[in-house]
């Protein structure tokens, strides 16, 4: 009770604060703190006071006494910012829940995400909202009201300014909304941390269901990259068939074409998955070889399981008993690693092939390992 009167409050308060600054009415404010689509779903509701104070006093938006700094097209441009009494505030807590979806940038970094690109973005991100058109000045504004960094770019007279959020997420959600099908990201590790919620609770909220679960920011993990995908990386540009397919493989994590390849079992099934030369197959297999080489002793790599079937047998005398027979795909993905293991009394028997003639003679099965715990090396 006490928590919904507190709630009810804020709401009256900013609803007058709002109908003074928009010089709407009080019942047309009420109503726009009111309305479903600017509860906060990523978040809390953000406060039309601190809409309001943040354009008045923040350093790179606010006024310069009595003229204004932000207006519609954005920073230093003579079109101040015009309110139709309707849906304004709606529209600046949509564009703020837009941009909480996204990272924090470390405090050391500087931001280089283009304001101007970002509201673009965004605009086609809130599409079917009351945010169907935004600003270069509304980003802006909300974007100083959520502390995010905001920073003037190197040359002067822009009405752009630079936001601080990660540039590869922007460029993630940038190609999720403008592009379609396979043009899209193929791989989701460049994806906001608060996408899918958001665009979940957006498409609950226009069929009229309610959004009650609250999304939670989770906390940054620490870098620890994979071993083997940070090796990898580092391989980029030498003048070599490694250092090429490893800045190809970059650029690819970059753009969000594939997926990380944490260790080189994925990197394997990632070439199983994309188009690749047959130099890159085999630049791969340097790479593989080369990795393993820094490991004492070599681990191997082990490949995808594609099926696994069990026969029970009548025996031969002696008792019932099974065939086993695991199938693998072989790392050219043409063939097949072959496990069987007959459990029969007095006929057991257990073994592992390559059924492939590309990979028999590419790949090896490393000596002193059981046939379940096998595992395969590069033949260079």
């Amino acid at each position: 009770m006490t928590e919904n009167h507190t709630q009810n409050r804020a709401l009256q308060q900013d609803a007058r604060a709002w109908a003074k600054f928009t010089g709407c009415n009080y019942t047309s404010a009420l109503r726009q703190m009111e309305d479903p689509l600017a509860q906060g779903f990523l978040g809390e509701r953000i406060s039309a006071r601190k809409l309001i104070d943040t354009l008045e006093k923040h350093d790179l938006d606010g006024n310069e006494g009595d003229d204004f700094v932000l207006g519609e097209a954005g920073f230093y441009t003579d079109t101040a910012f015009s309110f139709n009494g309707k849906d304004d505030y709606i529209q600046l807590a949509l564009i703020a829940e837009a941009l909480e979806m996204f990272s924090r940038i470390p405090k050391t970094k500087s931001p280089e995400v283009s304001s101007y690109s970002l509201k673009d973005t965004v605009e086609r991100f809130l599409k079917g909202t009351p945010a169907y058109y935004v600003t270069n000045g509304r980003l802006m504004w909300a974007a100083a009201a959520l502390g995010l960094p905001i920073a003037e770019p190197d040359r002067g007279g822009s009405p752009n300014l630079l936001i601080g959020i990660p540039d590869n997420e922007h460029d993630y959600v940038r190609k999720m909304v403008i592009n379609s099908g396979q043009s899209q990201p193929q791989a989701h590790h460049h994806r906001p941390p608060g996408y899918a919620h958001l665009r979940t609770a957006l498409t609950q909220c226009a069929a009229g269901e309610p959004v009650a679960e609250r999304w939670v920011r989770p906390t940054p993990a620490a870098e620890d990259p994979d071993p083997f995908h940070a090796w990898l990386i580092a391989q980029a540009g030498r003048d070599e068939p490694i250092g090429d397919f490893a800045s190809d493989y970059a650029e690819g994590i970059r753009s969000s074409a594939h997926r990380i390849a944490r260790n080189p079992d994925e990197l394997v099934l990632l070439l199983n998955e994309i188009p690749h030369s047959p130099q890159a197959y085999d630049a791969a297999r340097e790479v593989i070889g080369a990795w393993l080489g820094t490991l004492s002793p070599s681990p191997g790599i082990r490949t995808i399981e594609i099926s696994d079937h069990t026969e029970e047998v009548g025996g031969f005398g002696a008792g019932a008993g099974t065939v086993e027979r695991i199938e693998y795909r072989c790392p050219c993905g043409d063939g097949l690693i072959v496990e069987e293991h007959d459990n029969i009394p007095g006929f057991r028997e257990h073994d592992v092939t390559i059924n492939c003639p590309k990979c028999r003679d590419e790949w090896r099965l490393l000596d002193g390992r059981s046939v379940r715990d096998w595992a395969l090396e590069p033949v260079l």
